[in-house]
C-alpha cells in the first residue's frame, strides 16, 4: 500500500508510527515544512552543544525572548526559540480573516506544527469523555500506550489517576518550584476537606524527557536540548531509518477521487507549480481549521458556517497566602507543574482542568503597568513572589465554540478564503461556568494556601486555546458533515481525516495526545482491515 499523510504535526505523527510499523506500507509525507531561522537554528545548536554554564548571553538572548502580546487576546502569543515560525505564514495562512478578538493564527506552517511551541501536557482522556463518542475509551487503549511508548513522558501516579490513568512508564519529574511544592503538599495534608469541595490535585503529566532535564529555565521559549517533545522528533526518527520518506514546501489546495484513486492537488511553494500526487490512501492532518478548508473547498462547502466546538481556554492568577522565598525559580524546569482538576459530575466528564505554572519571565506582561515603575519595584517584587499562574479550560458542550465559513476562491491555484467568527448566538454559559469554577476554589484556598485573583481571571477569545475541532465529527452512521469512525465523510472512501476535526466532542483535559491516540487508531484499523 501507498499513504501519502498531509502534514506534519501530532495527528500526523500518530498516523506514521502506525503504517511504519508495516514494512509493506510505502509512507510518503507532504507538509509545508516551516523551520527555524538560521541564526535562531544556530545559537540554538551552539547551546545544545554545551551545559548552560558555558552559555553565551548573546545565544540566551537570541532564544529566550518572550512572548508576544497581541491585539485582543487574553494571552500572549509564544515565541519558540525567539522566534514565531510556528504561527509564521507560510503560505498557510493565505485568506485567513476573523472578526473582533477572534484568533487568526490557527493553521500552522511550522514543520511539527503546533507541537514546535505547545505546553507538553500529555493525559488520557477520562472514560466519561467519550459518552459522546461513537466508540468507547477502550478502543483507544492500545493506540494510547503506543504513543506513550514512543514519546517522552514523565508524570506520577496520583489522585489524577481517578479519571487519567497513567497509561505506560513515566519518568519522575524533575524537581518542581517552591509554589507547586507548597500546594502539592497543603492539598497532601488536607486532602480529605479539598475533595470534599469538589478540586483534585496532582503532579503535571508531561511530554518530557525529565531524567536528563537541566532545570535550566527556558521550557517556555524553547528547550536548547530538545527535551520537550515535539512532532519534529517522530518524522526526524522516521526519516532516519528510512521507514518514510518527507517532502516539505507544499501546500494542498484540494482532494479528490476518481477511477486512479485518491489524489491531492498541490501548489509547488518553491516554484508556484501546481501538481497531482495520487496515493492508495490519504490521511489528512492540517489541524482541524486547515483540513476544514481543505475538505470544504474541495467538497464545496462554500458560505455556509461550519461550527467548530472549542474548549476555550481562561487565564487564573492565584495569589499564595505566603510568599514564595524568591522571584525567580531558577532550579525548577518552567511547564506546567500540578493540575487542578474539578469534576462537576460523579462519571468524570464534566471536568475543568486548570495547569498551575511556576513564575517565569513572561509573566511580567501580566503585571498592571504601575507596579513596573521604579518606585513600585518593592511592592512589584512582592506581588511577584506570590504570584502562580493557571491556564484552564473548560469542556466544548458547556460553551458556544465559533463558526468557520469559506468562499470560493478566486482561481483553482489559490486556497479558499477563511472566515474565522463567533457563534451567532453566545448565552453567556462559559461566564456562568467559570464563575462557579471560581466559587469552588475559592472554598478550598484556606486549605491549599492559594486564592484565584478574580479581577485578573478572563477567557481567551474564540480560537485561543488551540483546542477546537468537530467540524466533520466521527459518528456510527454519519450523514452530512460527519465522518465514519476512520475519518471517512461520504463523498470518500480512501481519504481519512485524522486531526481534531473529527472529534465529536472537546474535552478540557489537555488533548494532543488524544488527537495522536485517535489518529494513530484510524491507520492501525485500516491495516488490520488490509491484512484481513
Amino acid at each position: 500500500m501507498k499513504a501519502l499523510i498531509i502534514g506534519a504535526g501530532p495527528a500526523a505523527a500518530g498516523v506514521a508510527l502506525a503504517l511504519s510499523a508495516d514494512p509493506d506500507v510505502e509512507v510518503r509525507v507532504i507538509d509545508v515544512g516551516g523551520i527555524l531561522e538560521p541564526d535562531n537554528d544556530a545559537a540554538r545548536l551552539r547551546m545544545a552543544a554545551t551545559g548552560p554554564e558555558e552559555w553565551s548571553s548573546s545565544d540566551v538572548r537570541i532564544v529566550s525572548q518572550m512572548a508576544q502580546r497581541t491585539d485582543g487576546n487574553s494571552l500572549p502569543e509564544k515565541r519558540n526559540f525567539g522566534s514565531d515560525f510556528p504561527f509564521h505564514d507560510f503560505g498557510q495562512l493565505e485568506g485567513v480573516s476573523g472578526e473582533g478578538a477572534v484568533n487568526t493564527h490557527v493553521v500552522s506552517g511550522a514543520y511539527g506544527g503546533f507541537s514546535t511551541t505547545w505546553g507538553a501536557q500529555t493525559m488520557v482522556y477520562s472514560a466519561a469523555s467519550f459518552n459522546d463518542w461513537p466508540f468507547p475509551r477502550t478502543e483507544l487503549e492500545a493506540d494510547y500506550r503506543a504513543i506513550l511508548s514512543h514519546i517522552p513522558y514523565a508524570g506520577e501516579q496520583d489522585d489524577l489517576a481517578e479519571y487519567h490513568p497513567l497509561w505506560g512508564d513515566a519518568d519522575h519529574l524533575p524537581p518542581l518550584s517552591e509554589n507547586a511544592t507548597k500546594i502539592l503538599d497543603a492539598y497532601a495534608r488536607h486532602r480529605v476537606q479539598v475533595r470534599r469541595r469538589g478540586v483534585i490535585v496532582g503532579r503535571a503529566r508531561l511530554a518530557l524527557r525529565a531524567s536528563a532535564c537541566v532545570s535550566c529555565g527556558l521550557c517556555m521559549t524553547g528547550c536548547p536540548y530538545s527535551y520537550v517533545y515535539s512532532a519534529v522528533q517522530t518524522f526526524d526518527q522516521l526519516i532516519a531509518e528510512k521507514k518514510i520518506t518527507y517532502a516539505g514546501g507544499y501546500l494542498a489546495l484540494r482532494l479528490g477521487e476518481n477511477d486512479g484513486g485518491p489524489f491531492v492537488e498541490v501548489r509547488n511553494l518553491a516554484t508556484g507549480a501546481i501538481e497531482t500526487m495520487r496515493a492508495d490512501k490519504i490521511f489528512v492532518a492540517c489541524g482541524a481549521i486547515g483540513t476544514t478548508r481543505l475538505v470544504g473547498s474541495s467538497l464545496d462547502m462554500f458560505s455556509e458556517p461550519i461550527h467548530f466546538q472549542e474548549s476555550p481556554q481562561f487565564v487564573m492568577p492565584f495569589a499564595s497566602i505566603r510568599a514564595h522565598s524568591a522571584i525567580t525559580q531558577d532550579n525548577s524546569f518552567t511547564l506546567n507543574q500540578f493540575n487542578l482538576l474539578l469534576p462537576f459530575d460523579e462519571a468524570g466528564k464534566d471536568l475543568v482542568q486548570i495547569h498551575g505554572y511556576p513564575y517565569n519571565d513572561a509573566m511580567d506582561d501580566a503585571v498592571p503597568q504601575i507596579l513596573k515603575t521604579p518606585a513600585m519595584r518593592t511592592i512589584r517584587a512582592m506581588v511577584l513572589k506570590r504570584l502562580t499562574v493557571g491556564l484552564g479550560y473548560l469542556p466544548s458542550w458547556w460553551t458556544p465554540g465559533f463558526d468557520v465559513t469559506l468562499e470560493r476562491p478566486a482561481s483553482s491555484g489559490d486556497l479558499a478564503p477563511v472566515h474565522v467568527g463567533p457563534p451567532a448566538h453566545d448565552t453567556g454559559q462559559s461566564s456562568k461556568r467559570l464563575r462557579a469554577v471560581n466559587a469552588r476554589l475559592l472554598r478550598v484556598a484556606p486549605f491549599l494556601g492559594v486564592a484565584p485573583v478574580l479581577p485578573m481571571v478572563s477567557l481567551s477569545a474564540p480560537g485561543k486555546s488551540y483546542h477546537f475541532g468537530g467540524s466533520f465529527p466521527h459518528a456510527t452512521n454519519p450523514s452530512g458533515r460527519e465522518s465514519d469512525v476512520l475519518g471517512r465523510v461520504d463523498a470518500w472512501r480512501s481519504i481519512h481525516l485524522v486531526d481534531a476535526s473529527v472529534f465529536p466532542t472537546v474535552s478540557a483535559t489537555t488533548f494532543t495526545l488524544t488527537i495522536m491516540a485517535n489518529a494513530h487508531r484510524i491507520a492501525r484499523r485500516l491495516l488490520e482491515d488490509d491484512h484481513g
